[in-house]
């Protein structure tokens, strides 16, 4: 039996598609990076200046790809709910879940960058490997940007996510 509640029958706005897009193009794409970039981090090791230059470079490809995908997904949705949905302005209800929206990745970031650091900094004094890494590789420039930019992007998945529960929930 399907159980269809008028909160599942209320068409979707045009901000809530986009935050809904946004969220799920970010986990796409940046997941498997991250993944791969460990990966590849952990085999190559932190003697290679060129395998952390070339990850580096490689970081500028999801958000590129993320650009693109965002670009185009929007438009899609822009056309499926018409071209008023996207003219409309914002309202005090827009205007505060999105306050709410960066409220929650602030405090996320700044907890993922404090929590990161304090937990890591035994790590680095006693020695020990931590996540599989050996200290060499766990604190070299390459993976401080990499853990750096993994605080950026979980913070704006929460953003993402803040949103598009705002607007689904209605305020």
């Amino acid at each position: 039996m399907m159980n269809t509640s008028q909160e599942d029958a209320m068409p979707r706005s045009f901000r809530e598609k986009v935050a809904w897009i946004s969220l799920s193009t970010t986990l796409v794409l940046y997941v498997p990076f991250f993944v791969f970039a460990w990966r590849w981090l952990a085999v190559l090791g932190p003697e290679t200046t060129v395998g952390g230059i070339v990850t580096l470079h490689l970081m500028l490809l999801p958000v590129v790809i993320l650009q693109v995908l965002l670009i185009g997904l929007g438009l899609a949705a822009f056309w499926l709910t018409g071209q008023r949905a996207s003219q409309e302005r914002a309202d005090e209800r827009d205007w505060a879940i999105d306050a709410r929206a960066t409220r929650a990745a602030y405090l996320s970031l700044i907890v993922l960058a404090g929590v990161g650091f304090y937990t890591l900094l035994p790590f680095m004094l006693s020695g020990n490997a931590s996540l599989g890494l050996s200290t060499a590789v766990m604190f070299s420039p390459t993976s401080l940007l990499l853990l750096g930019f993994m605080a950026f992007v979980t913070a704006e998945v929460v953003r993402f996510s803040v949103q598009a529960i705002g607007y689904r929930r209605g305020f």
